[in-house]
């Protein structure tokens, strides 16, 4: 019977049934990626690289790179915020991924499938550039700079997790996919009460997230088998305290209407709050 919460118990690490389920999740990776990633290329230039699609709202390019590098403006427009939102979750997540991937590719071991999973978990993440901040590419004339720095807390937290033993690793990962799982999915829903008079542009959003949940999903599950009780514990705690710096980090979801109760929703947040297709389509035990 399949698992239906993400904090419920898991095939322990050590275990054969482990064994076979990360075995059963690389199986899932390569018909979803296809070999060398060439079924997600395809994919990516099929429905998302290149559209004709064009939103009706104008964004000046130089006051979406303003408030890219550091939100402070007022009156910013709830389209816009939510591209804003896009592009700076893509920011963070772009450097964690290569942080982590320089400090832990010197323990890789092609050999293992552990080692293999996790590098194909990173690159994984580097599609989530394409897909996130592709989304820019329906705003006619707008051109997406590189002004953004990371904050601390982030550099602090993907620091602590590049060098963390591998009994702390993934505890601290599985407790940052969980708040990035429910980030992403309050901000499909918001996405879809957004864009009123340009439909094909909040669609295009819309699955470009759908995408990212299906990936994120599956990186729940693969670190859930290598953790246990005591992981999955922290995990949550984990999930909290980086919801928290998210809204310090990325003040454009603040004021896309990320507030105190939503923050606090990641504490009941769980796998079937979300969307079918995302449940359907995803690797999750």
């Amino acid at each position: 019977m399949q698992t239906t919460s993400f904090y419920s118990t898991a095939p322990v690490a050590s275990s054969r049934d482990a064994g076979d389920q990360l075995g059963a999740y690389l199986a899932f990776l390569h018909a979803r990626n296809g070999s060398d990633f060439a079924r997600r290329d395809q994919m990516m230039a099929q429905r998302f690289d290149h559209s004709s699609v064009r939103a009706s709202i104008l964004i000046d390019s130089e006051r979406f790179n303003r408030n890219y590098a550091e939100f402070t403006e007022r009156d910013v427009s709830p389209e816009e915020l939510a591209l804003l939102a896009f592009v700076k979750i893509n920011a963070g997540e772009a450097y964690g991924v290569e942080v982590t991937r320089k400090a832990r590719k010197r323990e890789w071991d092609n050999d293992k499938v552990l080692d293999v999973l996790e590098q194909v978990v990173l690159h994984e993440e580097d599609y989530h550039t394409r897909l996130l901040v592709g989304a820019a590419q329906h705003f006619e004339g707008l051109e997406i700079n590189d002004a953004w720095r990371p904050a601390w807390p982030l550099r602090l937290l993907i620091g602590a997790l590049s060098y963390a033993p591998k009994a702390m690793f993934h505890p601290i990962v599985l407790g940052s996919e969980i708040s990035g799982v429910h980030a992403f999915n309050w901000l499909l829903e918001r996405i879809q009460t957004l864009f009123p008079d340009d439909p094909k542009v909040r669609e295009s959003m819309e699955e470009r997230l759908i995408e990212i949940l299906i990936d994120e999903v599956g990186h729940v599950a693969y670190n859930r088998i290598l953790v246990g009780k005591m992981g999955r514990s922290v995990a949550g705690v984990i999930a909290r305290m980086v919801s928290k710096s998210a809204r310090i980090m990325n003040k454009e979801l603040l004021a896309l209407g990320f507030d105190d109760k939503t923050l606090r929703g990641v504490e009941g947040f769980d796998y079937m709050q979300l969307p079918e297709e995302v449940r359907r389509r995803s690797f999750f035990v």
